[in-house]
């Protein structure tokens, strides 16, 4: 099997470069697509003219905006749950309170 072009060299690194820029834009769909793209062409490779170097280190900023975003979505799911239970509190306590049977009393 023959090493593929550097075309490809220049496919893998602008599909690096394209999963970063969807993760700054939160476009998560699209990174896991070129990744997909880019495992594919890194799988056909045999050579080592690869530039790892530049590849690990978009790697290693994509997943720090992975980490990022996790935090923020884990502490949105916090706030919301807070707000949740504040809101559920409002509800009980401003909820009309069931009265209980009405006694009538005749008095003869």
């Amino acid at each position: 099997m023959s090493a593929p072009d550097s075309g490809s060299r220049a496919e893998i690194v602008r599909l690096t470069k394209a999963a970063g820029e969807a993760a700054q834009q939160g476009r998560w769909d699209e990174v896991i697509q070129c990744y997909s793209e880019r495992g594919l062409l890194l799988a056909s490779f045999s050579d080592s003219t690869l530039p790892t170097d530049e590849l690990l280190s978009m790697d290693d900023e994509l997943r720090d905006r992975i980490h990022t975003a996790q935090a923020l979505i884990e502490h949105l799911l916090v706030e919301a749950q807070m707000t949740k239970r504040q809101v559920q509190g409002l509800r009980q306590r401003l909820a009309p309170q069931p009265s209980g049977p009405e006694t009538v009393s005749i008095d003869a």
